[in-house]
C-alpha cells in the first residue's frame, strides 16, 4: 500500500473510484443474471485470487492482503494485520 500512499489525493480518489466501479460491475452483472450476493462475492474474490496467483503472489502474502482488506472493511474484529 505504500505506492498508493505516494499518489496525490486526487489520483488516490480516482483510482479508488475506478476499482470500486469494477467490483460494482461484477455485482451488477451477477444480479442481472439472478446470482445471489454471496455467490457474486465468491466469484469476485475468486477472480481477484486468480489475478494474485497470475502475478506470482505466494499464498501467505495473498492471505495477508485479504486479511488487511477485511480489517479495513470490518474494523474492530480484533485481528491486527500489516501489509509490509
Amino acid at each position: 500500500m505504500n505506492d498508493f500512499e505516494n499518489l496525490n489525493k486526487q489520483r488516490q480518489i480516482l483510482l479508488k473510484i475506478k476499482i470500486d466501479g469494477y467490483v460494482e460491475a461484477a455485482f451488477l452483472t451477477a444480479k442481472a443474471n439472478n446470482i445471489g450476493l454471496s455467490e457474486a462475492a465468491c466469484l469476485t474474490m475468486q477472480g481477484l485470487i486468480k489475478e494474485l496467483v497470475a502475478h506470482s503472489f505466494d499464498r501467505r502474502k495473498a492471505h495477508t492482503i485479504l486479511e488487511a482488506a477485511l480489517q479495513s472493511g470490518f474494523p474492530g474484529s480484533g485481528t491486527e494485520v500489516t501489509t509490509h
